[in-house]
């Protein structure tokens, strides 16, 4: 039984075996863009995998951004995407923000963390993946506290709640006023309760 026909065409095209790379629309990059110069069967091939019309003549022009008159952000309401992924080019910006600016002045990004701060995260991620923690019973409560930070609280009634530091203000509040003994495993992993 032969497979359906897909939409955008076959997963692997055998024309394009030489090119070492084959039209997928999901990230554009120049090196696709030159194949397409280059061969008109490619360009063909990626343009029919590309949904959007105005984002492949972005693509085929160089520029970093088009409209998408049908895909308004949910985030931010603007209707400007990004050609290479097609995400929003507003939220990408506000994203990266003055590294941004740098990056197209031809300077170094700059870092949010030492090569020491990285390495220690990184030994800190270890260790919690060894499931090396520190666990304390408070009452009917017991608590697990790892070295990145994460707090894992199973209550008397037997609900674990993986990760506290994920909870939002207010349900941390509700579990306050529902589990007073909750007060002690919070200060015991260095908050502020009072």
């Amino acid at each position: 039984m032969s497979k359906p026909d897909r939409p955008y065409g076959p997963n692997h095209d055998a024309r394009f075996a030489l090119h070492q790379r084959q039209p997928r629309a999901d990230k554009l990059d120049a090196r696709q863009r030159t194949i397409c110069q280059a061969d008109p069967a490619y360009a063909e091939a990626l343009r029919q995998r590309v949904s959007n019309e105005g984002r492949f003549s972005a693509f085929m022009a160089g520029l970093p951004s088009y409209i998408d008159i049908n895909g308004l952000c949910p985030r931010c309401g603007n209707f400007r995407r990004r050609t290479r992924d097609r995400s929003c080019y507003a939220c990408h910006l506000a994203r990266s923000g003055a590294n941004f600016e740098r990056m197209k002045a031809g300077l170094a990004p700059v870092v949010r963390r030492s090569r020491d701060s990285h390495l220690d995260l990184l030994e800190r991620q270890r260790a919690e993946r060894e499931d090396d923690h520190t666990a304390r019973q408070f009452g009917d409560i017991t608590a697990k506290w790892w070295p990145t930070g994460k707090l894992e609280v199973t209550f008397g009634d037997g609900y674990t709640e993986p990760d506290f530091t994920k909870l939002k203000w207010q349900e941390c509040m509700n579990a306050l006023e529902m589990y007073p003994g909750l007060r002690d495993v919070l200060r015991w992993a260095g908050w502020s309760v009072d």
